[in-house]
């Protein structure tokens, strides 16, 4: 017979993500994998779980495992009982000064190519207990993402001063109108602004760009917005033939059609140095974009998060400047 502290000692920390990471991935295979153990102990701490809770905790199918309406019923429990625990390791280790735990940093898609890969390798050689987690999306979503204290922080662009996170400016960048060299090269020359076909000039006005065929952002997002509301402003037609919600969308469309986008030269800088693509700034001084680092004001600027933005800002700089150099791009 099982006594309630046998079933108590069988209710360990493992056991519970254990049952967390099966339930989450619907799969004890999936989530050997996750927890880094081997799919017969994944199978054994269920088993001792369900002994110690009185009841099934899985249904076997065909595909995988399917939570009971016992584990149904724990899991929100388990997930508080796990967050807090590591809560407790967090406090413990700031206590001493280690930075630790999970930081959530969203980037733009222009910045999260060069960026991710970077701050990772510079947080796992100084602070080896910070984990990080990394979203990617638009300004827009990032903005909302703070806001309601779903993320820690972000690099993300911004055209103005408002809003209720906190920013801390790193670097300002021109938008471009960019395109395979010869698309952009004909289009400008056919757009009656006497461009010539012969070379991409230094920059271009919005009322250039208005005709010529756009691939946008879906809204909302802040160059896009900032785009239409000019082009209002200055009774154009934008000519806006696809709108896609990410980059790799408008970047696939800009290699298999005959159109253009506008993007900043650090999202385009390997393209540019490899003559795949060319740009052309927008010579509108509002039009230049503020690359910032966005804390949240809705959670805890733990001292992991300290760290991880301190990092950020020192990797970010002269990557971005770089990136936004005009001599990368052949022939400019």
């Amino acid at each position: 017979m099982t006594t309630s502290s046998d079933s108590l000692e069988q209710l360990t920390l493992k056991s519970l993500r254990t049952l967390l990471a099966a339930a989450r991935s619907g799969s004890l295979t999936r989530a050997a994998v996750e927890i880094g153990l081997a799919q017969s102990a994944v199978s054994r701490q269920i088993v001792e779980l369900e002994h110690a809770l009185g009841g099934a905790l899985f249904h076997r199918t065909g595909r995988g495992v399917k939570p009971t309406a016992l584990a149904q019923q724990l899991l929100p429990r388990v997930e508080a009982l796990l967050s807090g625990a590591d809560e407790l390791v967090k406090l413990g280790k700031e206590h001493t000064g280690i930075p630790s735990g999970t930081v959530t940093i969203g980037m733009v898609p222009g910045v999260a190519g060069f960026m991710a890969a970077a701050l990772y390798g510079e947080v796992a050689r100084l602070h080896p207990e910070i984990r990080l987690r990394v979203i990617e999306g638009y300004s827009g979503d990032m903005e909302v993402a703070l806001s309601q204290g779903r993320i820690d922080m972000a690099l993300l662009n911004r055209y103005r001063a408002q809003g209720t996170n906190s920013y801390r400016k790193l670097l300002d960048a021109q938008i471009c109108v960019v395109g395979r060299r010869r698309i952009l090269q004909r289009a400008l020359s056919e757009s009656g602004s006497g461009v010539a076909r012969s070379h991409l000039p230094a920059s271009i006005t919005l009322a250039v760009l208005a005709p010529l065929p756009l691939v946008l952002p879906v809204p909302p997002n802040a160059t896009r917005t900032l785009l239409d509301e000019q082009a209002r402003r200055h009774g154009l037609h934008l000519n806006v033939i696809l709108e896609g919600s990410s980059s790799v969308i408008l970047k696939s469309m800009l290699e298999q059609h005959d159109c253009v986008t506008t993007l900043p030269r650090h999202a385009i800088s390997e393209e540019l140095r490899h003559g795949t693509l060319g740009a052309v700034a927008l010579a509108e001084r509002i039009f230049r974009q503020h690359v910032v680092l966005a804390t949240s004001t809705q959670r805890p600027f733990t001292l992991a998060s300290k760290a991880v933005a301190a990092l950020a800002s020192q990797i970010a700089v002269p990557l971005l400047a770089r990136r936004n150099s005009a001599d990368q791009e052949p022939g400019a």
